[in-house]
């Protein structure tokens, strides 16, 4: 029975048990054992290769690393992705643009300069220029109404998606409470979408235009993606509808008048505004965002000014209060100290003074004696008194003199001279004052305060004066562009080909200078210059070259002097090259005095349009001069400025900018003096402007005591001892031969080779 049962069952599945069998005969043939050494890979043929390992040296890796520069943004805010809170979009017309935009322009000051108007372009042209008119003002060529809000969405998103985080849109014909606007902002988050406004009409989704619309930056974002079907959607007369269809549709945010907590409220303002000025409108507005409809241009600034009255007696308010509170601390205080109000000033004795805001804050203290300052600057270890420092500190003294002798009367019994003054015991007049050591310190908006310790007579006195500003005015901050043409005046001698090459480079990127080559010609130098001509033509078109010749020059005067020095010939025909130079050159070209051994970029040459100017100031930058030890080209470590490749030279002022106006009126005031250098002739009717450089580099010098070439071809070198004792006398000023690090190891170094 059994039996039975298996055969059925047998013949009904033969089908899948003869598969079953066939599967896992097939698996057997193809799956390899792995007992079989016959079913494993043969082993790979011998092609003679054998991996080797390059060690990678230090240095090459070093300048690997170096030259694998990060591209930064130029403002830490972009960077961090940092913006600004708000910025305001008023849709506005011609009609309008001398009356109601001109007075919400003056009202909603606050909002500037994140404020703009928008409005057609022929609107623009008629218009913007009229009396009153804001300048903030942006056109459109369409001249469809229908379309002049999704304009503004699109220029919004185009221009300003990046840098604020809400945008706020509105009419002419609303007043906008700029401070309420922006406390609601500031409370407001955006990682929220934010649609915000006061309703049309009763259970709508659209806010009304009339009354602002406050969007966040996700949802301009949606709006800028969607505008193709916004505008094809356009289809209703009212711009609110338009707007708030194309919102809802692009960011799925219907209007709302309440979010995070924040409440969005407007007036509707009806009748006469000047019958509607009461108390209850009054708080009614400083609350609201905006109010309207506003008809004329006086209602505008009225509602400001309610605005403002309500403000100041809440802050009035705040005041009072917040004084009272710090008056009743004064019971609970020790007996010397006592509150101030108001406490920012913390001027009381046992409190302790501010501290300041950054390091950069932090006053500093200037000690000094009766001739000298210590540590004045960062130049200088001491420094005598000059200019208005040593007159103002004579002022000083003579009013502390003045003090001392209203306020002590003689000792009794004390000598006294018939011709003179009380006189001490050493007869030292007791009316005498001198100074035996100090401190000051200059805060700008307040003045000079001196620590004084004085000697009068018998006695020490240690004094504290304070010089109060006695005129304070607006500095007036003049006009400069970086849209300058500069003309670069080279005195060119024998080795003048390298630099018109790296000028090459430079006018490639900057196409706004011109380049005069002046080949000097010195008596008593063979000529040597027809070389860098043909180097200086040869440069293309739009480098602006052009090349003048010019003589050393050679008075009456020069030879009643005597020898003069090679030095001082250089300058005199470097001086004669820029006079040359002027006349080649419209007044108001900014012409830049070069030397052979400097190398710059665009970077210096934007510098030296923004920090010379016109009528005012020269500028004579200091470059990065490369230590002597890096003149070999191996050194590539020489090549890029820092601490251990070179230093600022503040020797050297042979490099100069200065308007052709301005050269012009110092040479007509300078006279018939040709020995005057460059530097001499502006002093006298220009402030000078040094600053340091990183974008000027001048090449290594040559070792101590080995002039330059033309310098050696001009006079004869001096006596090694001569001209090492000449460097000493100069405090060694002018050497640069490299890092104290690097010297001392040098010298370690050569003492152990020798040893």
């Amino acid at each position: 029975m059994y039996s039975r049962y298996l055969m059925s069952q047998a013949k009904h599945n033969s089908y899948f048990l003869v598969g079953l069998a066939l599967g896992l005969w097939v698996a057997l043939v193809v799956v390899p054992l792995e007992e079989q050494p016959a079913c494993a890979p043969p082993p790979p043929a011998d092609d003679g290769f054998e991996p080797v390992r390059v060690e990678r040296p230090a240095a090459a890796a070093a300048a690997a690393a170096a030259g694998r520069t990060v591209q930064r943004p130029r403002y830490y805010s972009t960077e961090l992705g940092m913006r600004a809170p708000l910025l305001g979009a008023v849709l506005s017309a011609e009609a309008a643009l001398g009356s109601r935009a001109a007075a919400l322009n003056h009202t909603a000051a606050a909002l500037q300069p994140a404020l703009r108007f928008f409005l057609t372009a022929s609107a623009r042209g008629g218009g913007a220029g009229g009396a009153g008119a804001p300048s903030n003002v942006v056109g459109f060529t369409d001249t469809r109404e229908v379309l002049k809000p999704f304009h503004t969405l699109k220029y919004l998103a185009d221009n300003f998606l990046e840098e604020y985080n809400y945008f706020f849109l509105s009419t002419d014909a609303a007043f906008i409470n700029a401070p309420r606007l922006q406390q609601l902002v500031s409370r407001l988050s955006v990682s929220q979408d934010v649609y915000m406004g006061v309703p049309a009409e009763e259970d709508s989704h659209y806010c009304s235009l009339e009354s602002g619309v406050l969007l966040s930056r996700s949802v301009l974002a949606a709006v800028q993606g969607a505008l193709d079907w916004c505008v094809r959607n356009a289809y209703s007369a009212r711009h609110h509808e338009n707007v708030g269809r194309c919102v809802l549709h692009a960011a799925n945010v219907p209007c709302t008048t309440t979010l995070q907590g924040e409440s969005y409220s407007a007036v509707r303002l009806s009748g006469e505004l000047s019958s509607e000025l009461s108390s209850e409108l009054a708080a009614e507005l400083a609350g609201a965002v905006t109010a309207g409809p506003v008809a004329a241009a006086p209602d505008y600034y009225q509602l400001h000014a309610l605005v403002s009255r309500v403000h100041l007696e809440h802050i009035s308010s705040e005041s009072a209060t917040l004084a009272r509170g710090v008056r009743r601390l004064r019971s609970k205080q020790p007996p010397p100290a006592r509150a101030a109000w108001p406490p920012g000033l913390r001027a009381d004795p046992a409190l302790p003074p501010p501290p300041p805001t950054t390091r950069f804050d932090h006053p500093r203290w200037t000690l000094l004696n009766a001739s000298h300052a210590i540590f004045s600057d960062d130049h200088a270890a001491a420094a005598p008194h000059r200019g208005h420092h040593k007159k103002a500190l004579e002022m000083v003294l003579e009013a502390a003199r003045a003090w001392l002798q209203a306020s002590d009367t003689p000792a009794e019994g004390a000598p006294t001279s018939a011709e003179g003054p009380p006189t001490g015991a050493e007869g030292r007049p007791t009316g005498a004052l001198r100074l035996v050591e100090g401190a000051r310190l200059w805060l700008p908006a307040q003045g000079l305060y001196y620590k004084l310790l004085v000697h009068t007579g018998e006695r020490l006195r240690l004094l504290e004066v304070v010089r109060p500003l006695g005129s304070a005015r607006l500095v007036p901050a003049p006009y400069v562009t970086e849209s300058a043409r500069v003309a670069a005046v080279l005195p060119a001698g024998p080795g003048a080909a390298a630099w018109l090459a790296k000028y090459r480079v430079v006018a490639e990127r900057d196409r706004n200078t011109e380049l005069i080559v002046a080949l000097i010609h010195m008596r008593g130098v063979p000529n040597e210059l027809e070389s860098v001509r043909a180097a200086a033509l040869a440069l293309p078109s739009h480098a602006g070259v052009r090349v003048i010749d010019v003589d050393e020059p050679i008075s009456a005067q020069h030879a009643a002097a005597g020898p003069i020095s090679a030095q001082d010939r250089i300058e005199r025909a470097r001086a004669a090259a820029m006079k040359a130079a002027s006349t080649m050159v419209t007044k108001d070209t900014l012409l830049l005095l070069a030397t052979e051994d400097m190398e710059f970029n665009e970077d210096f040459l934007n510098r030296v349009r923004m920090n010379t100017l016109p009528g005012l100031q020269w500028y004579s930058p200091v470059g990065f001069a490369r230590y002597s030890q890096y003149a070999l080209e191996l050194r590539r470590a020489g090549r890029r400025p820092s601490v251990n490749t070179g230093r600022f030279m503040t020797a050297r002022s042979d490099v100069l900018a200065v308007y052709r106006r301005d050269l012009d009126r110092a040479i007509m005031l300078s006279g018939d003096n040709s020995t005057a250098s460059i530097p001499q002739l502006l002093a006298r009717s220009l402030r000078c402007l040094r600053a340091p450089e990183p974008a000027l580099i001048h090449a290594p010098p040559p070792p101590p005591c080995a002039p330059p070439a033309l310098a050696a071809q001009l006079a004869p070198p001096a006596q090694p001892a001569a001209c090492l004792r000449e460097l000493e006398r100069r405090g060694f000023s002018d050497l640069n031969l490299g890092a104290k690090h690097s010297l001392a190891k040098l010298l370690l170094e050569t003492e152990a080779g020798v040893v």
